[in-house]
């Protein structure tokens, strides 16, 4: 499993790309700002995003000639997406201990393990890796993120305390408050029909069309801004006091953006595992806190705001801390890429 990758270069070049990609989270705050769009209208931009978009996106990253050392890449990928993400909801519970508030604690946690690896991750990959590998690599680790986001995901944003559950008096109430899992949800997704049918129309060989092919790619590159703008809607309603001046939050960010990566970055590596896995791993630990924490936060009743602030802090935090972990891995870690 080996790969060619001139740090050094890439490093000014993913900060370029986070830099581009947050300056672009201001279209989407600007617009909420001028009532060009207000809330109903991000939640179907994020609709057309995860439906359209993205399946696209993933569905034409894997127009590649079938290569057997590639889907096993792949494959060991999607291992590590598991590993990793089981790994950080455990360390999350007890990073969290000391917030009091179940609530802020709840959104801290699945902030924590959902990164943005989709929206962000696949262009910061495509830099590292190229256009088309660098997406289908991301798809892998993607898949595994959601089949977790619909299972302990939604686990952990409709948890509740003891004194929650005690003050469920009613059968209705009590029924209610009970967890049950989609299960048409984990399986049948759009995240997961779309990895499929690349899989297997990458294994197969088939090619799409020309001018399909070049619609669908043009329609799927919306995803990156698209995803940004829609951030910018998040947070645009936030006081600047309420992000910047609360020490909890610069308490996440220290264990979300640099604390795990830099630890998972030094686990793989005394585990001595093949450099991709532990290039891939690291950087997509790093990658700021997801906005389907945010849309999840706001569909089942929890924190919205504090989920939006998350993503929206750690987003600008990222600008400077994706290079940094990228700079770790070759010159602390001694990495040759």
């Amino acid at each position: 499993m080996s790969i060619n990758i001139n740090i050094d270069e890439n490093v000014l070049l993913v900060g370029e790309k986070v830099i581009t990609l947050f300056l672009i989270l201001f279209a989407g705050l600007a617009a909420r700002k001028l009532n060009i769009i207000d809330w109903a209208v991000t939640k179907k931009l994020s609709a057309f995003l995860i439906n359209i978009t993205m399946p696209l996106l993933i569905i034409t990253s894997f127009q590649l000639d079938f290569d057997s050392e590639i889907l096993k890449n792949g494959l060991m990928i999607f291992v590590v997406s598991a590993v990793l993400h089981i790994f950080i909801s455990a360390a999350a519970y007890f990073l969290y201990k000391p917030v009091k508030n179940s609530g802020h604690k709840k959104i801290y946690e699945m902030s924590t393990v959902f990164g943005n690896c989709l929206f962000l991750g696949y262009p910061v990959l495509k830099v590292v890796f190229g256009d088309e590998i660098g997406v289908f690599y991301g798809v892998f680790y993607g898949m595994f993120f959601n089949l977790y986001l619909w299972t302990y995901g939604l686990y952990l944003i409709t948890r509740k305390n003891k004194k929650e559950k005690n003050s469920e008096n009613s059968e209705e109430s009590k029924e209610s408050g009970k967890f049950k899992i989609p299960t048409s949800k984990i399986f049948f997704n759009i995240g997961i029909i779309s990895s499929v049918t690349g899989i297997i129309i990458f294994i197969s060989g088939i090619k799409i069309p020309g001018v399909i092919y070049g619609s669908a790619k043009l329609v799927g590159d919306m995803t990156f801004p698209l995803s940004m703008v829609i951030i910018g809607s998040l947070i645009s309603e936030i006081k600047l006091k309420e992000m910047f001046l609360n020490f909890r939050n610069y308490y996440f960010v220290f264990i979300k953006l640099i604390f795990l990566p830099v630890f998972v970055a030094l686990v793989c590596y005394v585990l001595k595992l093949p450099v991709l896995l532990i290039y891939i791993g690291t950087l997509m630990t790093a990658m700021p806190s997801a906005a389907n924490v945010a849309i999840f936060a706001e569909t089942y009743g929890a924190d919205s705001k504090a989920a939006a602030i998350n993503a929206g802090l750690t987003t600008l935090v990222s600008i400077g801390t994706i290079p940094v972990i990228m700079y770790l891995l070759d010159n602390i870690l001694k990495l040759k890429l």
